[in-house]
Formats: structure tokens, sequence, C-alpha cells
């Protein structure tokens, strides 16, 4: 392990310094149930609904709840049963909901659930898996191998893992220790979100301290219900992850709605999305340690 911290101290997971493991080429096994979905390297699992499948379903750990898209919706006759608020960066906005009997990945499968329904166009998959049926199952996200792994046994630490305390807030999230210079900050993983987001409570502990790189450039943000956010882009001189160390970190800042939705609108705080996460060779999200760990590239 302290060989791993120095490495980290050194840099050696600077975020502009590595490529992404995703990008190196190697075939994807095209009988594996589990594979990339975008360019943006989300990984998406097989499930299969009311017994019918196998569809491509997003594991969304920044999700509250589970939706499914609106064509999987009518191929299966699933029949709406009303509305609800889908809280997403933007917003609350009402969408319709179906009932589903069982939704199932490999051996995990919950039943009786009602998801909410959006296009497919705005999820760019057949469905998203939120917290209400992830629940406090392990997660690995194995970039390296193109795999996701959902309620199975995580690897154990090896020579290049390193391993940051967490979590398990009663909203499901999974918090981790995450720093900019001089600031602590609220963090947690999401494995939804293809951009790391901070707040606006970050962006100024960042310009306190000096940490802001260059100069800040509008741009947006859109949700899964199509909302437009206006945004602001920027780069972190340094993000600390545990005993991990980031190096000139690209961020969107915004008032987005989902920071006051967890309640972390007033704190420094920030989504940890794919795009960081990707940088590693898997990153194993294990709620029973009590710890996420993080396998850099060897």
């Amino acid at each position: 392990m302290d060989d791993i911290e120095r490495r980290a101290l050194m840099g050696l997971i600077a975020a502009g310094a590595l490529t992404p493991v995703g990008a190196r080429g190697q075939a994807v096994d095209a009988a594996n149930p589990l594979k990339y979905l975008d360019t943006a390297q989300r990984l998406t699992v097989k499930a299969h609904v009311n017994g019918q499948g196998p569809f491509d379903f997003l594991v969304d750990t920044g999700a509250s709840s589970s939706v499914i898209a609106t064509e999987l919706a009518d191929q299966l006759g699933l029949v709406l049963t009303g509305s609800n608020k889908l809280h997403s960066i933007a917003g609350a906005q009402s969408v319709s909901t179906a009932r589903v009997d069982s939704l199932a990945v490999g051996k995990r499968s919950r039943t009786g659930m009602t998801v909410s329904v959006l296009p497919r166009a705005l999820l760019r998959v057949d469905g998203v898996l939120g917290l209400e049926w992830l629940g406090r199952a392990s997660l690995l996200l194995d970039f390296l191998r193109q795999k996701m792994t959902v309620g199975e046994g995580l690897p154990l630490a090896d020579d290049l893992t390193v391993a940051v305390k967490s979590r398990l807030a009663r909203s499901g999230l999974m918090l981790i220790d995450a720093f900019i210079p001089g600031e602590r900050l609220i963090a947690f993983i999401d494995t939804g979100s293809t951009t790391s987001v901070g707040n606006l409570a970050l962006l100024e502990a960042a310009r306190e301290a000096k940490a802001i790189v260059g100069e800040l450039a509008d741009t947006q943000l859109r949700s899964v219900t199509g909302q437009v956010l206006p945004a602001r882009a920027t780069v972190v001189s340094r993000l600390m992850l545990g005993k991990l160390t980031l190096r000139n970190v690209p961020l969107l800042i915004g008032q987005v709605h989902t920071f006051d939705f967890w309640g972390f609108g007033s704190e420094p705080a920030i989504v940890v999305g794919i795009d960081i996460l990707r940088k590693f060779q898997s990153v194993a999200i294990d709620s029973k340690r009590g710890e996420v760990r993080f396998r850099v590239p060897g």
C-alpha cells in the first residue's frame, strides 16, 4: 500500500496524464452480457424485465429511482399507472410511471417496482437501475475488461489498488473522502453521469484557495429529462480522493438541482462521474467494507 500511496502522490494518477483504459483497444467478447454503452464509456448490464430480455440497462448510483424507456414499456405491454416527480440536474419534472413485476440482473432481482418512463432518445439505453434497485449490493466497474458486475464478490486489494474510505448515506448514495486544496468536499460516485460536476459552493472554495486553472468557459448541462442548465467549465488544480491525487481535473459547475435534492446545496460538493472513474482500470464499490477501491494502470 505504501508503494501505491507514493505513486498517487507522485502524480501517476494525474487526470491529464493518463489515457482512459477503455481506449486501449481490447476486444470485447460478444457473448459477454456486460458491455460498453457509448463513447462516454458508461457500462451497462443485461437486465430482464418481467422475465423478458435481455435489455441494456445502466446502473446509476446517482439516481434515486429506476427508469424504463417508453419504447420498451410499449414493447412489453406495460400499463402506465400514474406519474411522479423525477429529480435531475435541472430540477424536478413530472413523468409517467409504470409497474413492473420483476426487474433482474443475474441473480439479483426486485419485484413489484414502480418505475419512471422516459423516451429512449433521452436515456440512450433501454432503462436505468437506480438506488432503490441496487440497495447495498456491491458494484464493480471493470474498465480494463469492459465489464460491470452487480452483487457478486469483489476483487481484494492488490499492489495496484488504493482503497478510499466511504460511507453509505441514508439516501443510498456512496459518499467518499474528497478534497481540493484547503477544502474538504462532499463527494459521491455517480456511475450514470458522463461528466464530473461541482456546485457553486465548490467553485467559491476553489477560487479562495486559488485552485482554479485558467479561465472559466460558459457551457450547458443537459438532464435526462431533456432540460438544459447553464454551466461553467473549469479546471481544478488538484482533486484528492482519499490518498489519491488527480491533477488538472476538468469540472462543470452549475446551480445543479441534484445537490439541493440530496441536501448538499450549501456545502462544497462534487459528483464524481465516469470521466474520472474511467481513468482507472477498475473501481469497486464495496458498501460492506465501507470503501471504494481504485485500481490504477500498472
